[in-house]
């Protein structure tokens, strides 16, 4: 059971060093103000400005919809001053769900660039984004200032070796099934993920019955050696030798899983509206707009109702369990606990985490653990 402690502790580091990669620090304001507006201090080109508006004051603010105009005041810095930037939306539907947004005292908000960003920020240097209020009667602007930098070698790795690769293939079967469908799309994405990766998961999933199998045995060994911790790794490596078992044979398969899921989020994050140039081909060329979001009940752009996170949750509960079936552990031992962490704790944790990000990502998950849930009935049923 180590292996899967091990397992769980090495996505938790994996997740964060990603997040960490791709994280910058924020823009130094100063605490005295009223009003704190910030945001990363270095945004790579093409990510998504957002800006954090804090209302340290008194009084309730109202951050006014421009919609189709561009939200506050954006400024370049060229040739040693500050030129004003304006985008405006080709689409004005999209204005439909932009309002005003009023930040109570004490409170914060976030403001997204996303659908100006490429007009706004799509070239190097250096901007500003301001906030013009009346506070106690007086006229106040409040600054944020950021650079847009070229993307980082990790970066454009990952958008190399994964995110591409994710993208255009999710646009090509948007753009190949009838009526453009995201969600019979990503149903096609997730069965093609999971048949590229049917023999490793199959390999790592016999690695882990095989584990279940001797863990008695690396339990007794625990009581045996448990003064000698040298011939206690000597006797349990001995086991796993003699038995073919790998502790760490399930993780590549499983930590594919990870960086999908972050490619995904950022598609259907942006609601689709990519980069032409991160496109491939005839790609270029295809409408994000003429794609259909809706899936049963669902805009997979959205966060999903509660029966999903629910539903997700209780096929990871399925998964864990069916994965555990034949494990027989002592019932006071470390395994034993873990075994009951992990079938509880866990899916409440999927659960949460797919109520916070968009249905398309949930989607992917709960088809994924439905396809995982037949693998393990099929490695439970061999000998």
């Amino acid at each position: 059971m180590q292996s899967k402690i091990a397992r769980l502790l090495f996505f938790l580091l994996v997740f964060l060093i990603i997040l960490q990669i791709f994280a910058k620090p924020a823009t130094p304001v100063n605490p005295l103000d009223e009003v704190l507006l910030s945001s990363k201090s270095s945004i790579s080109i093409g990510k998504e400005v957002i800006i954090t508006i804090e209302n340290r004051s008194a009084e309730a603010l109202v951050i006014p919809s421009a919609c189709p105009k561009n939200p506050l005041l954006v400024e370049n810095y060229v040739n040693g001053e500050w030129v004003k930037k304006e985008a405006t939306l080709s689409d004005p539907t999209l204005c439909n769900d932009l309002k005003d947004v009023t930040i109570q005292p004490k409170a914060k908000s976030l403001l997204s660039f996303k659908d100006w960003n490429k007009d706004l920020f799509g070239e190097l240097g250096k901007y500003r984004v301001s906030y013009k209020t009346l506070l106690a009667g007086k006229e106040k602007t409040y600054v944020s200032e950021f650079e847009v930098t070229p993307p980082t070698f990790l970066q454009n790795l990952w958008n190399a070796a994964l995110f591409r690769p994710i993208l255009n293939t999710l646009f090509f079967l948007i753009a190949t099934v009838p009526g453009h469908n995201l969600g019979v799309a990503i149903l096609l994405l997730t069965i093609l993920i999971k048949l590229i990766l049917l023999i490793p998961n199959q390999k790592a999933l016999k690695s882990q019955r095989a584990l279940q199998i001797v863990q008695p045995q690396l339990d007794a060994l625990k009581i045996k050696y448990k003064d000698n911790p040298q011939l206690l790794a000597s006797e349990t490596m001995k086991i796993w030798k003699d038995h073919k078992v790998n502790p760490m044979g399930s993780c590549l398969p499983m930590l594919i899983q990870f960086p999908i899921l972050i490619a995904l989020f950022y598609v259907v994050k942006g609601g689709l509206s990519v980069d032409p140039q991160l496109l491939y081909g005839y790609l270029k060329a295809f409408d994000p707009k003429s794609v259909g979001t809706m899936f049963l009940w669902m805009d997979l752009t959205k966060i999903p109702t509660i029966i999903v996170p629910i539903a997700i949750g209780l096929f990871q509960f399925a998964q864990i369990r069916l994965s555990f079936a034949k494990a027989s552990p002592a019932p006071q031992s470390q395994a034993a606990m873990m075994n009951k962490m992990m079938q509880f704790v866990l899916p409440v944790m999927i659960g949460v985490f797919s109520a916070s990000v968009p249905a398309a990502v949930g989607l992917y998950w709960g088809v994924s653990t439905l396809f995982a849930i037949g693998q393990q009935v099929v490695v439970n049923r061999s000998k």
